[in-house]
C-alpha cells in the first residue's frame, strides 16, 4: 500500500499566505494523525528558534505518527532538526545545471556529491533517519540524478524523493522516471513530491504509484509554493475509490480543509473535489430526479464517507433586486455564539436568511453611555473567514467611543472612528471602555455561527 507523507506544515508554510502558529500547527498535526497519514513533514527548524519550537510541538502532538523535518545539506540545518526530537530528516540539494549556476554558484558536481555524502552521514551519526531529495529532479540529467541518490543511499539514506519542483511532467513521463529509479536504486523506498503548476499533480501521483512509488507527498487543499502540490483529500479518496487504500476517517477531511484554509487565508474553491462547497450539489432537474431515485446516478462517492451531505436545491441570489434590500431584524445575544447579553439592541443587517446567497453577515449594535460596561460583550472567538469590526462614536466625526480589541494574544486600545480588519483564523474580541456609539461586525460568511472555528475536542 502506498504511504502518504503530508507536508502541509512545511510546504504550506511556503505558500503565498501560509504561516501557521504553534497552536494551529498542533491542531493540524493532530487531525492529520487521526486521518491516518503515515508521516507528517513539518518545517525547517534552522530558520529560527520559533520554528524549531513549532516543529518540536508538532513532534509531541503527532504522537505515534512520525515527523520529518526539512534541512539543507548543511551541518547547522541537520543539527537543528536533531534538537526538535523529530525522528526523520529530509535533506535536499539540487545538482543540475540550474542549481549549480543560480542557487549554488561556484560549486562543482563533485563538490555537491561530496556534500550529499557528508550531510547524510552527519544526520545518521546524530541518530536521524534520512530521506534525501534531489531538488528539481525532473530537470536533472538522469545519470547525475541516480548518482546523487546512490551516494545518499550508500551514506545511509533510507528513502529517496523525486521532486517535480516546477510541476512540468506529464503522467507517462512521471511513471517512466519512477520505473527508472526503481530499477537503478533497488531496495530503496521512493517518494514523489509533485507540484501542480500544470494542474497534473494528482494524475502524476497516481501514475507514480502505478509505476511503483512507495510514498507520495501531499498537503491539505494542495497548499504550497505557487500552484501547490498533490491534494491530500483528493488523493486519499481516489485511493479509497480504487480499493488500494481505505479511508481511516474521511469525516475529518472537511475540518482539515477548513482549518488549513482559514489559517492560511486560502480557502479551497467551491468546486474543489471532496471538500469544495458545491461538489455534492445537484441542480439540473434531470440530475435531481435521478439522484432522488439512486444517488449513484450522479455521485462517484457517498458524501457521508467524507462527512458531507448532498443538496438538491438551487442556491443563488434572488432574481428580483427588490429582494436585495433588507429591513434589519433585532436578534438576541443567545442567537450568536460567544456573544453575551448587554446594553443595546443587535440588528442583523444582512445574512443568508434575508438575502439567500449573499454569503455575508453584518450586525449593528447600539452602545449607550454607561457607568459600567462590564467585562465585555463578545468572548474571544475565531472565524474561518476574514471579518471586520467597525466603531462609530456619537460625537462629531464619529468620535466618542473607546474600546479594547483583542487580536490573538494582544489587546489594543481603539478610539472611534476606527475599523479593525481581522484575518481568518485569528482569535478576536472586543470590550467597550467608555462613550457611546455604534458597533458593526461584518463577516464574510452567510451564517455567523457556522463560520466559527472551535478548538479541537469541542462538543459544539
Amino acid at each position: 500500500m502506498t504511504r502518504i507523507i503530508d507536508s502541509t506544515l512545511r510546504e504550506g508554510m511556503q505558500s503565498a499566505h501560509g504561516r501557521f502558529t504553534v497552536g494551529q500547527s498542533v491542531e493540524i498535526a493532530t487531525l492529520l494523525a487521526r486521518s491516518g497519514v503515515d508521516m507528517i513533514e513539518c518545517g525547517h527548524p534552522a530558520v529560527d528558534g520559533d520554528e524549531l519550537l513549532r516543529v518540536a510541538a508538532v513532534v509531541e502532538a503527532a504522537d505515534a505518527t512520525p515527523v520529518l523535518a526539512h534541512a539543507r545539506a548543511h551541518a547547522g540545518d541537520i543539527e537543528a532538526v536533531a534538537k526538535t526530537g523529530a525522528p526523520w530528516i529530509g535533506i535536499f540539494l539540487g545538482v543540475n545545471e540550474t542549481s549549480r549556476q543560480y542557487r549554488l554558484p561556484g560549486r562543482t558536481l563533485a563538490h555537491l556529491y561530496e556534500t550529499i555524502r557528508q550531510s547524510v552521514t552527519h544526520a545518521r551519526d546524530l541518530g536521524l533517519r534520512v530521506r534525501f531529495t534531489v531538488e528539481d529532479s525532473s530537470r536533472t540529467d538522469p545519470d547525475q540524478l541516480v548518482e546523487a541518490y546512490l551516494i545518499a543511499v550508500e551514506a545511509g539514506a533510507e528513502r529517496i524523493c523525486f521532486a517535480d519542483t516546477l510541476g512540468i511532467l506529464e503522467p507517462q513521463e512521471t511513471a517512466d522516471r519512477v520505473r527508472t529509479l526503481r530499477k537503478r536504486c533497488p531496495g530503496t523506498d521512493i517518494e514523489v513530491h509533485l507540484h501542480d503548476d500544470r494542474g497534473l499533480a494528482l494524475a502524476n501521483a497516481l501514475a507514480a504509484m502505478d509505476a511503483g512509488a512507495d510514498w507520495v507527498s501531499t498537503s491539505v487543499n494542495g497548499l504550497g509554493e505557487r500552484a501547490g502540490i498533490t491534494d491530500l483529500a483528493t488523493l486519499l479518496v481516489n485511493l479509497h475509490h480504487r480499493g488500494t487504500r481505505p479511508l481511516v476517517d474521511g469525516t475529518l477531511l472537511g475540518d482539515l480543509s477548513r482549518r488549513v484554509g482559514a489559517y492560511s487565508r486560502s480557502m479551497p474553491d467551491h468546486r474543489r473535489p471532496v471538500v469544495g462547497r458545491d461538489v455534492f450539489h445537484h441542480v439540473a432537474k434531470l440530475h435531481v430526479q435521478a439522484v432522488e431515485r439512486e444517488p449513484g446516478s450522479y455521485e462517484w462517492l457517498d458524501p457521508a464517507e467524507v462527512g458531507r451531505t448532498r443538496s438538491l436545491t438551487r442556491p443563488g441570489l434572488p432574481a428580483d433586486p427588490a429582494d436585495w434590500i433588507v429591513s434589519p431584524q433585532i436578534i438576541s445575544a443567545t442567537e450568536l455564539r460567544h456573544h453575551r447579553a448587554g446594553p443595546g439592541q443587535r440588528f442583523v443587517m444582512v445574512d443568508n436568511r434575508f438575502v439567500p446567497g449573499a454569503d455575508q453577515y453584518c450586525i449593528a449594535r447600539r452602545v449607550p453611555r454607561m457607568d459600567d460596561y462590564g467585562a465585555g460583550h463578545v468572548d474571544t472567538h475565531v472565524h474561518h473567514c476574514d471579518s471586520l469590526f467597525m466603531f462609530l462614536g456619537d460625537e462629531p466625526d464619529y468620535s466618542g467611543l473607546s474600546v479594547e480589541v483583542t487580536l490573538g494574544e494582544r489587546v489594543f486600545p481603539v478610539q472611534s472612528p476606527a475599523s479593525v480588519f481581522i484575518p481568518a483564523g485569528v482569535p478576536h474580541g472586543y470590550r467597550v471602555v467608555d462613550g457611546a456609539g455604534t458597533y458593526l461586525n461584518h463577516v464574510l460568511a452567510g451564517e455567523y455561527n457556522s463560520s466559527l472555528l472551535d478548538p479541537l475536542g469541542s462538543t459544539r
